[in-house]
């Protein structure tokens, strides 16, 4: 399977649970290098060099977050979908 992108990324999830569900990004700065990995399991992931260590920190922190579930999207629905009884 051909890489299309930067050298030593991978974008293709090789694992079964990823091509169903999607790979689960993990994000981490060491550094100036931002890397990031699949959580699941499947080689997909890479690096990236920015100028300083505080822009790396500070968008691993961003990016660094667990996904919404169901529950809490239904919740900021919840006003939009609520309607009162007559």
């Amino acid at each position: 399977m051909a890489n299309r992108g930067p050298s030593g990324t991978t974008f293709a999830p090789r694992t079964l649970t990823c091509r169903v569900f999607g790979c689960r990004f993990r994000f981490a700065a060491a550094g100036r290098t931002l890397e990031w990995w699949c959580q699941r399991g499947c080689p997909s992931g890479g690096t990236k060099e920015y100028p300083t260590e505080e822009q790396a920190a500070r968008l691993a922190a961003v990016l660094d977050r667990e996904p919404r579930g169901p529950a809490a999207i239904l919740a900021m629905l919840g006003g939009t979908l609520h309607r009162e009884r007559r």
